[in-house]
């Protein structure tokens, strides 16, 4: 699911935008391609210092979007679409706290689909 190229992509700083619905609307988030880890062939797990907001959503259901850009090859951009949900005291915690110690959650997001919206 999640395609080479958007792996390569992720090599390469930018910043990656999560997306949750809730009540009020749309709720946007922010990370660093670094910080993302690709545990396997459909999820990412990156570190949640705040995202309280984004932790209620994804509570209630919110399925979730995030745009990851990036530059190999230059200018090329990713949506991911899926379910997330936020971990505490679990093995992906521990492994997002070994790297980020600051780090209260691991989100897990669980990519359904992956659509390339720039570059060639």
């Amino acid at each position: 699911m999640i395609p080479d190229r958007l792996k390569a992509a992720l090599k390469g700083e930018g910043s990656a935008a999560f997306v949750t619905q809730g009540p009020d609307g749309p709720h946007l988030v922010a990370t660093w391609n670094s910080y993302l880890d690709v545990l396997d062939a459909d999820t990412l797990v990156f570190p949640a210092g705040g995202y309280r907001k984004t932790e209620e959503n994804l509570r209630s259901g919110s399925p979730v979007q995030m745009i990851v850009g990036g530059h190999d090859p230059a200018g090329i951009g990713f949506r991911l679409t899926g379910r997330a949900a936020l971990e505490v005291d679990t093995p992906n915690h521990q492994r997002v706290k070994q790297r980020f110690p600051w780090a209260r959650a691991a989100v897990v997001f669980r990519v359904g689909s992956v659509e390339q919206v720039l570059g060639k």
